[in-house]
């Protein structure tokens, strides 16, 4: 295939949107110029609340992670091979229905 066309991607050739009948170019006159607006919803509003408390947290539980690694020191930690099974189980079905 041939292209013959020459394109404009400098920005030269970019028509101007079209204007509403009687809509002059400059804003003096009398004329008020419209102003967009946003809406936003009270559940967006909320969800956008709840986002800014969730990235305050801190990544890592340091005082769950002292309490494990005090347990493991001291040899009190102990692991139920019964509910890590079934966990690893539950994931596996949950990732093959999904």
């Amino acid at each position: 295939m041939i292209i013959t066309d020459k394109v404009d991607i400098g920005g030269s050739g970019i028509q101007p949107p079209d204007k509403k009948k009687g809509q002059s170019t400059s804003t003096q006159g009398g004329g008020a110029v419209p102003q967009d607006q946003v809406l936003v919803s009270d559940q967006a509003r909320e969800i956008g609340r709840l986002q800014a408390a969730v990235s305050t947290l801190p990544d890592i539980r340091t005082d769950r992670v002292n309490d494990v690694t005090n347990a493991i020191n001291n040899g009190t930690y102990n692991v139920n091979g019964e509910a890590v099974a079934g966990k690893v189980l539950k994931e596996a079905v949950i990732d093959s229905v999904i």
